[in-house]
Formats: C-alpha cells, structure tokens, sequence
C-alpha cells in the first residue's frame, strides 16, 4: 500500500521561504488511500499554521492516534476539534491519567491539556485499547510495549499523580504506529518511552518478524549515557533498517552516533518534511 507522511509538527523547521513553525512537539499527518490520519498533535502552538501552509485541512482528519499522554503529543487536539468534530481517537486506556513531571522537588502537569469528558462530549469517537488496533488497511497500532532489556525503562522524573498520591509513570500508554508499506514495514515513533530496541522487538514480533524499513520520530535519548548509546546502536544493526528518520527528543549526541553508524541511512526530520513509501 501507499503512504505519504508529512511532518506536520517538529523541533525543527528546514525549509527556508515557508512560514513554517516548530515547537517541542511532533505531529505526522498520514496520507493511507483515502484515509486521513493525525499520528500525534503537537502542543498546539504550530499545527493549524503548518497545516495551512502545507495544505493540510485539519477538517478532513478522520483519525487521530495518539502515541502517549504528554501535552507535546496531544496539546494539538484543541486546534483538531476547533475544526473537525467528526474523528475517531485512538490510545492507550492510561492515556488520559494525570502526569507530572517533578523537578528538584517542582512539579508541572504535562498530560493532555484536554480533559476526556471534553473530547467524548464533543461527539468524538473514543477507542482506549492496550492491545494492537487495526486502524486502517495495512496501519495498525502496536499496544502497549513490554520493557524486555536491561537498558531501556522511562526516565526517573515521571509521575501519575492522583488527589495527593503520586506514583512513578513508567509509561505503559506508550505505544508506535505501524505501517505496512510496498518497502517493507515503516514504524512511527512518538517518544518510544518504553525504548526503541523494545518497540522494534515488539514489532517484528507482532508482525512475525518481516523486513522493518524504516523509523521514523523520537527516540527520547538527549540524556542517555554513551554505554546507553552504545547498546541502542549495537541492537539497531541486527534490524538492519533502511531509513533512521529521527528528530523531537532524539537529542543531538544521539542523532550524531547514529549518523556515524548508519552513514547516509539516517536523517534529522524537520517540519514540512514528506516522505512516500
């Protein structure tokens, strides 16, 4: 099948001459035959500008997944259903829990700034599942993802905090989009919170175990140790991927050691970046 995927929402902006913004965020709009799909919306402080400039009507969105529960991912939600009332919201069942961030002892609310009630009485069509989705022909969401290695779990400063209780978020909600693409399977990432050697591992096993093409989103490693690094690369050679399309909360040293790695394979995806496979 055919898919055409603009990054709607980025760290970053290239392309010179466009009225183009980029925010810590991350949003792809997803082109699947006639089907329309928001993976991730950014924090809403780009996406209806970019949409505009790109030529993307945010009305014609028939499907929004969310890759996890922090505002950079979901904040955007407010500019879709400003427009469209007419989609299908797909996530984790943990989605929605209260997150916070805490900080030498500060804390700051980073979950959905929309509260769910909002979203169902707006008459949007809610599906939480922890299990895979097919969402559409050949896109399917992964569920949620086991922490299977030794080096990979969600940072120490996340919390679920309920009333007065707070609790650390290892991030369950976290979860990929799977494509499957005429080159082989592609996989979007939001985060990968839970690591990406254990999406991909997931994945493969999942799809049993075909040809992954390409990755394509954040891979959360701007703090990890080079022993971390190390052993993300030296897992990422037996996928033996294609296309390493990386950017949001990569980080600069990691976008580094993977371009040493994988030469040419690897690029740093900014706003308005479209890609077809």
């Amino acid at each position: 099948m055919h898919f055409r995927i603009t990054t709607l929402v980025e760290n970053a902006v290239a392309q010179s001459g466009q009225a183009l913004l980029a925010e810590h965020g991350l949003s792809f709009y997803i082109e699947a035959g006639d089907r329309k799909i928001l993976f991730d919306t950014g924090q809403n402080l780009a996406i209806s500008n970019n949409a505009r400039v790109l030529g993307i009507d945010l009305n014609q969105i028939d499907t929004v997944v969310l890759s996890h529960g922090h505002y950079d991912h979901s904040g955007g939600l407010q500019s879709v259903l400003a427009s469209n009332k007419d989609f299908t919201l797909y996530g984790h069942p943990d989605v929605f829990s209260p997150k916070v961030k805490i900080t030498n002892g500060n804390y700051k609310y980073i979950g959905i700034p929309v509260e769910k009630n909002d979203i169902v009485n707006c008459g949007i069509s809610l599906k939480l599942d922890r299990n895979p989705v097919e969402i559409a022909p050949g896109v399917m969401t992964s569920g949620e993802i086991a922490l299977e290695n030794d080096f990979e779990d969600a940072e120490p400063m996340f919390f679920l905090k309920k009333d007065e209780t707070v609790t650390p978020d290892t991030l369950a909600d976290d979860q990929a989009l799977i494509l499957d693409t005429d080159n082989g399977v592609v996989v979007l990432l939001g985060c990968s919170h839970r690591g990406v050697i254990n999406t991909l591992t997931h994945v493969a096993r999942l799809k049993g175990n075909p040809k992954i093409h390409a990755i394509l989103g954040g891979l959360h490693l701007g703090k990890a140790s080079d022993g971390k690094l190390a052993k993300i690369i030296e897992h990422l050679r037996s996928f033996d991927l294609e296309m390493v399309g990386v950017g949001h909360c990569t980080g600069p040293r990691a976008f580094l050691a993977l371009s040493n790695e994988f030469k040419d394979r690897v690029f740093l995806n900014t706003v308005g970046k479209v890609i077809q496979f």
